[in-house]
């Protein structure tokens, strides 16, 4: 593969046009096993440490690469200069990684770090948020910031908080170190502030990822020009209040209703396309009983919400969230389950029945095997919701029993 600039692209393709036929490509390749720094601070808790929040961002660069990513570099430096400092206060642990192989290795040091640390991760890991290309040149609003549904909320009301602005979330897709999706881990950001629509439009822009949408970005001119003081410092805001409130709040802050509700729409869409080729029914009953279940859940929250971090009945909150997240975040993100990774593509909702999209124009061979690819989908989906529901239950008996 071969990355190009447009102005290069376009030159080419006018010589293509012009009857150019051959074209040669000079390169310097190393194939082999490196090791790689694999950077990671530890800042303990008070209450709970083994409770953790993760706060990474890579960096290895193209080129000078001061958009992407060592402003997010610099800003992981300062969130655990400020939480070192202030760890008298903090309720739960922070760990703050920085990795390597992000585009050399397609996330080389996170998914190993995944691997390494899986059974932790999957124990204690209350959040991961990745920083990568904050605070740069003309990057004022927060739009299509990457967020799971069930965090979304929270996400807004830290940018509220901390900037006065407003925001709406786009799903995470496999990129940006968002190694953790097969552990089930909720998770917020990746790229954050971003350029105007405006003044991408005035600018005459294509789309990139990073940089603050400033085309400098994965490019020789990705030069300290591309960084901005001001949006460096407002951004920072955000990540110190979203990982003060992850740290210490005694509630997590994950509401999954939204996520059911967003479940029943992809039912929806999968069902209507697939029409009698599969039947959604298992996995429409179970998530029903699971919106059940939260309702009941969420109904505990006002009366749990001022308790301390360690009390009984907040810690079996808190277990229940964590919980749902294995379980939930798995069956929407991944397709070859836990502990394991997946390619770095985009991931359709609900994967495992992502086909039924596709089973009205298969023919019949095709039509065959997806139907028993949904029917094994369906069972999954379905189990998981159940299983969901069964958790939710045993950790009310809990909060009650306290």
């Amino acid at each position: 593969m071969v990355s190009i600039n447009r102005p290069d692209g376009e030159a080419l393709l006018a010589q293509l046009e012009g009857g150019l036929r051959d074209v040669t490509l000079h390169a310097e390749l190393k194939e082999g096993w490196f090791k790689c720094p694999c950077l990671v601070a530890e800042i303990k808790g008070n209450v709970e440490p083994e409770r953790f929040v993760l706060a990474h961002g890579h960096m290895d660069s193209w080129d000078v690469g001061i958009g992407d990513n060592a402003v997010g570099d610099a800003t992981l430096l300062e969130l655990a200069r400020i939480f070192q400092d202030n760890r008298a206060g903090m309720a739960r642990s922070l760990r703050v990684a920085w990795w390597s192989g992000h585009s050399t290795g397609r996330y080389g040091a996170s998914t190993w770090y995944a691997d390494a640390f899986g059974l932790d991760l999957a124990r204690n890991c209350v959040a991961q948020m990745n920083i990568d290309s904050p605070g740069c040149r003309w990057a004022t609003e927060y739009y299509d910031v990457t967020v799971m549904t069930e965090v979304e909320e929270f996400a807004a009301q830290s940018v509220l908080d901390s900037t006065g602005k407003g925001f709406s979330g786009a799903r995470p897709h496999q990129a940006g170190d968002y190694s953790f999706n097969n552990i089930g881990i909720s998770s917020l950001f990746m790229l954050l502030s971003s350029m105007p629509q405006s003044k991408i439009d005035e600018l005459g822009y294509y789309g990139v990822g990073g940089c603050g949408r400033n085309i400098a970005w994965h490019t020789e001119n990705d030069q300290l020009e591309i960084a901005d003081k001001d949006n460096l410092m407002r951004d920072l805001r955000v990540y110190a209040t979203s990982l003060q409130r992850l740290l210490n709040n005694p509630l997590h802050p994950y509401d999954f209703r939204r996520l059911t509700a967003e479940f029943k729409s992809t039912l929806d869409t999968y069902s209507a396309a697939a029409g009698e080729d599969a039947n959604f029914a298992p996995c429409y009953d179970a998530l029903a009983d699971l919106d059940s279940a939260l309702d009941e859940l969420y109904a505990q929250t006002a009366s749990l919400a001022n308790r301390a971090v360690d009390d009984p009945a907040a810690r079996a909150y808190n277990d229940a969230l964590l919980a749902l997240a294995r379980e939930l975040v798995t069956i929407n993100y991944t397709r070859k389950g836990r502990f394991r990774t997946e390619p770095a593509v985009r991931v359709p909702e609900l994967p495992d029945l992502a086909p039924a999209l596709e089973i009205a124009d298969a023919d019949h061979h095709m039509r065959r095997v997806t139907r028993t690819h949904l029917l094994r989908g369906v069972n999954r989906v379905a189990w998981a919701f159940e299983s969901s529901a069964n958790i939710v239950r045993a950790a009310l008996e809990k909060i009650i029993d306290c």
